[in-house]
């Protein structure tokens, strides 16, 4: 089998638990004579490098930006590297049989994002996701901001990779339970990950407590720390080695270990407390030697590797109950599991325990776990669960969105509405007579696609925006053309999709153009999904501007805070903006276009982004957007609130939290990068 594997941790640097086991999977599969390429991202390098040792090879690359995408902040940058590399290595040999990716950072979400809008390179990819530890999960948890971008967007994007996967694999229960609360109708198949357990034999108990893992808020250090103070006060006689790298407390705003050291000062300098920092791999032997427990104070694990070593080295571990240790660990027999409350009561009763019952109990871990997480029992499940997913892979009508919206009222299969032709392009127009014909010379190549094509003239004034209608009349007789009186865009826009005769409608603005293959994608796209009402893409900009516009599928509550996507170019099933997308000619100052994305949302017609720059957006110095200033922007994403305020109550509690944490939507533009409000948080000006 031909394997690809997708992480940002592999040795010789480690990171964490990633790194273990991408280490151990990949070597496994090679074993049994796979042929594996590893895809991992190495900022320390200048340029791509790329090693092979027998069936495995290592391909590295730095994430570095590049003009053409800097407007990508670092993650979403980094899934869309991860991307081009698959496509690069697809084109050079041909796709692999299965690729697995972690969920966390969202890696693979821009590769699945291609592959479910159906691109020809990656539609057909089997793509399973192992999760670890996911962001949006720990974040809030550790007391982190997870509402700021772009934390929030690399939350996002976790989720979106475990919905659109076409499997999973958690760790443990704890995990696979945690993601079904977050993400509903989640299902994953649970598969523990593969150890190397070598030490054969293990020492008698020590006489100190061990704590192993990052000080972090997260890893339960504070809640340890609380608890074992007071026992401290009380002449508790085991003192506690903490062995692990600092984290950033964010609530204090300092490092973690800065904090400990100031409250538990006294107990540092009583040679209770030891904070002894990182240490290399070789040295941790001689911490779990003389220690008589290690304890797991986690608020939240998946698979805690800090669990496995210790049982492997024949340790007691006492662990929170919060996290796959509970698979692992049984109660009383080779361990203990305790909860926040009764933290205490089981550090009392494990320096009441002899080390003879010590020592047992730590054999037994040593034997219990190496039969949990022997790489070839774990191998043998994990190739029997990728031969199911690979056998049961289908092409799916239906769209994996990340939270799935329940349409309201009911329409009818636009396929069976309409007759010939299959698409209907409408371009509203007034007074651009200057860029028309750039506009329709660029429809040419799909011509044979959407033969009904329809300007609507909305009053123009100027002589030559007139004279360029009557040049369109004679040298393309198939568009059609129509005048009206001057009634604005939303006006216009509605006019066009009335007389329209197709299932599929499209808008385009007079000056701006599109790349030949964004509508036959979108229509292949509506084809495809039940649950998709239109297809938009990204853009990139021309004339004033170079930059790329990346946009994003409009799903709430994002799409609510801030419009993720050109809305004046989508691609509609006709009958549902019809129904529920008609523009509204009182949002006189603009976004008409955006209002009438988030009515239809409101209704349950969701819509996804091609992420390829298939529409071409001039920037002119006299756009109607160019008018925008504070003022108007405001005043319009209250009418915009108004008129849609149920759906907006639906998702209020994210929506304050966005706000809060990013500011208004005015001073936003791309949630993969922090805000200008961040920017004047850190004594900046804004830009």
């Amino acid at each position: 089998m031909k394997i690809w594997l997708l992480t940002t941790e592999f040795p010789p640097h480690f990171g964490g638990g990633i790194a273990t086991y991408s280490d151990i999977t990949s070597r496994i599969w090679t074993k049994h004579g796979h042929e594996v390429t590893v895809f991992v991202v190495d900022d320390t390098l200048e340029q791509i490098h790329l090693t092979t040792e027998n069936l495995l090879r290592i391909f590295r690359f730095p994430n570095h930006s590049t003009p053409q995408l800097e407007t990508l902040g670092y993650g979403a940058r980094l899934s869309y590297h991860y991307a081009q590399w698959v496509r690069y290595f697809i084109e050079q040999e041909g796709p692999p049989d299965i690729i697995e990716s972690q969920e966390f950072s969202g890696i693979a979400s821009h590769l699945l994002q291609r592959k479910h809008t159906l691109d020809p390179i990656f539609r057909d990819l089997t793509v399973v996701i192992t999760a670890h530890s996911p962001k949006f999960v720990l974040d809030p948890i550790d007391r982190a901001p997870s509402y700021t971008f772009p934390n929030y967007w690399l939350g996002e994007m976790e989720r979106y990779s475990l919905r659109a996967a076409c499997g999973t694999i958690c760790p443990s229960n704890y995990l696979k339970d945690v993601l079904r609360r977050e993400l509903n109708d989640f299902d994953a198949t649970v598969i523990p990950n593969p150890y190397m357990i070598s030490n054969p034999n293990s020492p008698d108990p020590g006489d100190h407590l061990l704590y192993v893992g990052r000080i972090q808020y997260l890893k339960g250090i504070l809640l340890l720390l609380e608890a074992l103070s007071k026992l401290w006060h009380r002449h508790y006689p085991l003192s506690l080695d903490v062995v692990g790298g600092d984290s950033f407390y964010h609530p204090r705003g300092m490092s973690m270990r800065s904090f400990i050291e100031g409250r538990y000062h006294t107990q540092i300098q009583e040679g209770k407390l030891i904070l002894h920092g990182p240490v290399k791999p070789q040295e941790l032997k001689g911490f779990y030697d003389r220690a008589k427990a290690v304890v797991l104070p986690s608020l939240f694990e998946n698979f805690p590797y800090v669990a496995v070593e210790s049982m492997a080295h024949g340790r007691v571990v006492l662990a929170s109950d919060k996290g796959g240790q509970s698979d692992l660990i049984h109660h009383g027999i080779n361990g203990w599991l305790f909860t926040q409350e009764s933290l205490p009561q089981q550090l009392e009763a494990l320096a009441q325990t002899s080390h003879a019952q010590i020592k047992a109990m730590g054999e037994q871990a040593r034997r219990d776990i190496r039969d949990e997480v022997d790489p070839e029992l774990v191998y043998g499940k994990k190739m029997t669960y990728f031969e199911h997913i690979l056998e049961s892979s289908t092409n799916s009508h239906h769209f994996p969105f990340i939270r799935p919206q329940m349409p309201q009222l009911s329409v009818h299969n636009p396929k069976n509405s309409f007759t010939s032709p299959r698409l209907t392009i409408v371009i509203p127009y007034h007074n651009l007579g200057t860029y028309l014909m750039d506009t329709l010379d660029s429809l040419e190549a799909v011509r044979e696609l959407c033969p009904e094509i329809i300007v609507v003239d909305d009053g123009s004034t100027d002589g030559l925006s007139i004279a360029t209608l009557s040049r369109v009349r004679r040298l393309y007789p198939h568009i059609h053309v129509y005048r009206k009186a001057n009634e604005g865009l939303a006006a216009t826009r509605n006019y066009g999709a009335k007389i329209a005769s197709s299932p599929y409608l499209a808008f385009l603005d007079a000056d701006d153009m599109v790349d030949s293959r964004y509508y036959a994608r979108s229509l292949e796209i509506l084809d495809q999904y039940d649950n998709v009402s239109f297809v938009g893409a990204w853009s990139q900009y021309f004339e004033d501007s170079q930059a790329l516009w990346p946009a994003w599928n409009p799903e709430p509550p994002y799409a609510l805070y801030h419009n993720p996507l050109n809305t004046s170019a989508l691609v509609f099933k006709t009958e549902h903006f019809l129904q529920y997308g008609l523009n509204d000619p009182q949002m006189e100052y603009g976004m008409e276009d955006y209002e009438s994305m988030i009515r239809l949302l409101a209704h349950g017609c969701s819509g996804v982004v091609i992420p390829e720059p298939y529409f071409l957006y001039r920037v002119r110095k006299d756009s109607m957007s160019r008018g925008f200033n504070m003022v108007n922007l405001m005043l319009l994403y209250q009418w915009v609130i108004e008129k849609n305020p149920e759906f907006y109550a639906r998702y209020h509690k994210d929506l304050l939290l966005l706000l809060n944490a990013n500011g208004p939507q005015y001073l936003m533009d791309n949630p993969t990068w922090p805000t200008r409000v961040h920017d004047m948080a850190r004594g900046q000006e804004p830009i």
